[in-house]
């Protein structure tokens, strides 16, 4: 029997306003109370639709046809606006079809191994000089070397990757969500900071592209061979095949290269370094898991550089890894929109709506996860992620994440490799001012103390 979706008190236009004030207690809010969804009326558009029911969830983003992405348009598609976490249809379909071996089998050995090296290059700068540091901008170097090496086939280099932290500190203030984020046809001009972040950004993109096709042409990989090869030393890289697909006569829309290499470029490597700073924060505040992490980290590692073969004996930091993408989800919601009338369970949700399918609210639900604010490694020893269906930070359906064993892998190793050396100590408010954009951002520099360990 078809039933009326639900509605929260108070006007649309006020709960409007307290979704874009601070969106993560709004979603805590109607996760509390709303057993399926809710749709909250917005003055002149389509409903704003938050399904709360994880089986909801997935059927959701099992339908790609009637529950489409959001386009990127707007500043957003300054950067890139038909790159693969974008797109769909057809367009999805081929790219995904180019990409995917660059995600695939050896791909993901290489990328976990080019962590352990840059791990081991990170260890050594932090015994040289101790001290305060900004964890964030730490790991976003460490991440989008690794990204731009293995995708890419070329290692922007550290200086690079410091002006890249510094350019998405500007996107993720100017896509932060405010009570304007649901009326952005009347609140849409980019400001000029962002717009110049944005310049840069396709600039090293362009930059990345060129390079790359001229040691294609020579008929070299990359200079130290961590692009990615396959038995034939044909390079697996992710630009590789896009260039060979292009060589191919594969058609493509205009600029479709490089939105696929800004969208990676990003996405390969934010969510990630977003991760391992709250685990960083995490173990900081709770130091017996760290001190688990540390012996299970060596025995496992000894002395050596981390790499591939090394993540299956790190079951506790995996587990650690993983509670802690529960609890402070990179990702912390997924957003699909509705073009007709479509049903869903038992409900009817209107053409023109906007559909939030909210992780951090329901990672933190106790009819979902027994004390779900609680760190707890072992919960995961309990429970087989897999299984879990109201656990879901890399999506699900044909459009999740394509890199979830890229993340996982690396940032076991990420973690095992430093907990083993360092404490990094971090105040316990650091993490109290956490901005919703795309993803979820601190509001500023989250400072560790780096002090080697016992």
């Amino acid at each position: 029997m078809r039933q009326q979706l639900p509605k929260p008190p108070d006007s649309g236009l006020l709960n409007a306003a307290r979704f874009g004030s601070n969106p993560r207690r709004f979603l805590e809010g109607v996760q509390s109370r709303f057993e399926d969804l809710v749709a909250v009326p917005i003055p002149g558009r389509g409903p704003l639709v938050v399904v709360t029911n994880p089986r909801l969830v997935h059927d959701v983003l099992s339908r790609p046809g009637e529950f489409p992405r959001v386009a990127a348009g707007g500043s957003a598609a300054m950067i890139a606006e038909r790159g693969l976490v974008q797109s769909e249809g057809d367009l999805w379909r081929q790219q995904r079809s180019i990409v995917g071996p660059a995600f695939a089998g050896k791909q993901v050995a290489a990328y976990a191994d080019t962590v352990g090296r840059r791990t081991d290059e990170l260890a050594a700068e932090w015994r040289a000089d101790p001290g305060e540091r900004n964890v964030h901008a730490e790991m976003t170097t460490l991440t989008i070397r690794v990204a731009s090496e293995i995708l890419l086939g070329d290692d922007i280099g550290h200086e690079a990757a410091e002006e890249f932290h510094g350019w998405m500190q500007t996107a993720g203030r100017e896509f932060e969500f405010s009570p304007s984020t649901l009326a952005p046809e009347i609140f849409s001009r980019p400001s000029g900071e962002f717009e110049a972040a944005a310049g840069e950004i396709r600039a090293m993109g362009e930059e990345i592209i060129a390079r790359r096709r001229e040691t294609l042409a020579a008929g070299h990989g990359d200079g130290d061979g961590n692009g990615g090869e396959n038995g034939d030393g044909e390079q697996r890289d992710m630009l590789a095949l896009l260039l060979r697909a292009e060589a191919d006569g594969v058609e493509m829309p205009p600029n479709q290269i490089r939105d696929e290499v800004l969208t990676f470029l990003i996405a390969g490597h934010e969510t990630t370094a977003l991760s391992l700073t709250y685990a960083w924060a995490l173990l900081s505040w709770h130091p017996a898991v760290r001190d688990r992490v540390r012996e299970e980290a060596r025995e496992v590692l000894g002395g050596g550089t981390p790499r591939y073969d090394h993540v299956r004996d790190l079951d506790y930091t995996e587990r650690a890894f993983r509670e802690a993408i529960r609890l402070y989800p990179a990702a912390w919601a997924t957003f699909r929109s509705t073009r007709e009338e479509v049903r869903l369970g038992d409900y009817v949700v209107p053409s023109g709506a906007s559909v939030i399918l909210p992780q951090w609210s329901i990672h933190r639900d106790p009819r979902y996860f027994e004390n779900p604010t609680e760190f707890d490694p072992d919960r995961w020893l309990r429970r087989k992620p897999q299984n879990v269906e109201a656990y879901f930070p890399f999506s699900s359906g044909p459009h999740a994440c394509i890199g979830q064993a890229f993340s996982l892998s690396g940032a076991t190793l990420a973690l095992a490799g430093l907990v083993r050396e360092f404490d990094v100590e971090i105040p316990g408010d650091a993490l109290s001012d956490l901005r919703a954009t795309p993803t979820l951002r601190p509001a500023g520099p989250v400072t560790g103390r780096i002090e080697p360990a016992d």
